[in-house]
């Protein structure tokens, strides 16, 4: 589980955004190499944990790997990379790997009912999210191209759409073009990265008075600002930029960005600014990326203005896991391994985050406040998410 799928074109064309910047930000100092303590840290929040085994099925199981249970039974006639329960734990949307296709394919999963398929044959799956309500499931399809990343970064030469699909209705209507959809918070605003090279912002407050043809969207941030305020890191330019994820409260994004030229030799960048168009940026350089498919993976905490991401970097090759308390602009390295990880989910109170650990299959805990994992239990499970809903598919 090295290489994500993901995707989505840049084009020579630029939407003219002003935008300032704030000089990037220092990271913390180093911890030291801790070990992961044997078996989970006590009081964890309710709630269960989804994920893939092996990339056969979806199972769940309680926070401390206890209980588990097969969600899914068919994965062999297409396996399952991954699932996002809806936030009442009624339906499932699932990443799944058809036999015979060149892309991941989504799938929506209820009870008693047959699974249905809401990407197209032989397209790309990258990125799916629910909305708030649970109504609507989002995601972007890619048609034709290239693929990439966890982050969701736009490549050259691949062509594609963000959907929003009805889940009470059964219709669907493609947003914009572009890849890596996220919600707002409160449901109003649907961010994406868009194939011009910009974040986009569609407003989705229309669909109270029915289904619109055209969704009024704003762009957010473009390359080219980017570009402007990134010349001290990246003399180059910022060539591929990431999706959009929003803080808890709704009023901060942060993306990833990497810089042109050599992959071996491109900068990568996360910015966080407000989510409105000309905001001032905060740049916090990752260092050199490495490969398409090392892009940041970007978590904000579900309840604090702290954003979690997991990054590989090639020279020296290293996994990380950091976090980054928005409010002060301090950046803490919580975890240093030549082991391959890059999946992560937040507890619901946003006291913990568990990791994913690919060599060995094993989850590690830890605190966003300190350096080190707190627990660790094996097996663990691909692409997990904490969810505080009780299952019901």
């Amino acid at each position: 589980m090295t290489v994500r799928s993901a995707t989505a074109a840049v084009v020579a064309a630029f939407i003219a955004v002003s935008c300032t910047a704030t000089p990037p930000v220092a990271q913390s100092q180093r911890p030291l190499s801790t070990s992961a303590p044997s078996g989970a840290p006590s009081g964890l929040t309710g709630g269960r944990v989804l994920f893939s085994k092996a990339g056969l099925d979806l199972w769940s199981s309680l926070p401390d790997g206890s209980g588990r249970s097969a969600v899914t039974q068919d994965g062999s006639s297409g396996g399952y990379v991954s699932g996002h329960w809806s936030p009442d734990g009624s339906q499932i949307a699932a990443e799944r790997s058809m036999a015979g296709e060149g892309g991941t394919a989504l799938y929506l999963l209820r009870a008693g009912r047959t699974p249905e398929r809401l990407t197209r044959t032989d397209t790309f799956l990258d990125g799916y999210v629910w909305s708030p309500d649970g109504r609507y499931v989002a995601y972007g399809e890619v048609i034709s191209g290239a693929t990439a990343a966890a982050g969701g970064l736009t490549l050259v030469g691949a062509v594609g759409n963000v959907h929003l699909y009805d889940t009470q209705t059964s219709t669907d209507m493609i947003v914009g073009p572009g890849t890596h959809p996220a919600f707002s918070p409160d449901g109003t605003h649907l961010g994406y990265a868009h194939l011009s090279g910009a974040i986009a912002a569609a407003d989705l407050t229309v669909l109270a008075r029915g289904r619109p043809d055209n969704l009024p969207t704003q762009m957010l941030v473009n390359l080219g600002d980017l570009t402007r305020v990134s010349t001290a890191i990246a003399p180059r330019g910022m060539g591929l930029i990431g999706g959009p994820q929003y803080s808890s409260d709704g009023k901060l994004i942060a993306y990833a960005a990497i810089e042109n030229g050599p992959v071996l030799e491109a900068e990568q960048i996360v910015y966080v600014q407000e989510a409105v168009p000309s905001a001032p940026l905060k740049l916090y350089a990752l260092g050199r990326t490495g490969a398409l498919h090392h892009v940041a993976d970007l978590r904000w905490s579900p309840t604090a203005p702290v954003l979690a991401y997991s990054i590989i970097n090639a020279q020296p090759h290293h996994h990380w896991l950091y976090a980054i308390d928005a409010s002060t602009g301090d950046r803490r390295e919580l975890f240093d391994s030549q082991q391959h990880f890059l999946d992560f989910t937040w507890s619901p109170d946003g006291k913990l985050i568990l990791l994913q650990m690919d060599d060995g299959d094993a989850w590690l805990y830890f605190r966003p406040d300190r350096p080190g994992p707190i627990g660790s239990v094996t097996p663990g499970g691909w692409r997990p998410e904490w969810c505080s809903c009780a299952s019901r598919t």
